[in-house]
């Protein structure tokens, strides 16, 4: 199982969202706890080992340590900002 471990960027953007979509990204860390690949992900071209996850209108940009069984949520926002 791997550990989660939130940017200060992160937490502070998912106190700051709706219940409903808390709840929905709360359960996919749950699924991407167990096993990060098996959630719909896709690999950032141009990066070695950062992914992201889409959860409605918002992005969730992380990176996988599979040494330490890390998962690093680095960014959490809308579509247009996330990338930047």
């Amino acid at each position: 199982m791997y550990e989660i471990i939130f940017s200060r960027q992160a937490s502070k953007f998912i106190s700051t969202l709706p219940e409903g979509y808390k709840n929905n990204i709360k359960s996919v860390f749950e699924k991407l706890k167990e096993n990060p690949y098996s959630y719909p992900y896709k690999k950032i071209k141009g990066e070695t080992n950062l992914y992201r996850v889409r959860v409605g209108r918002y992005r969730i940009l992380y990176e996988i340590d599979k040494n330490s069984k890390l998962i690093v949520v680095i960014k959490i926002d809308k579509r247009e900002r996330v990338y930047e």
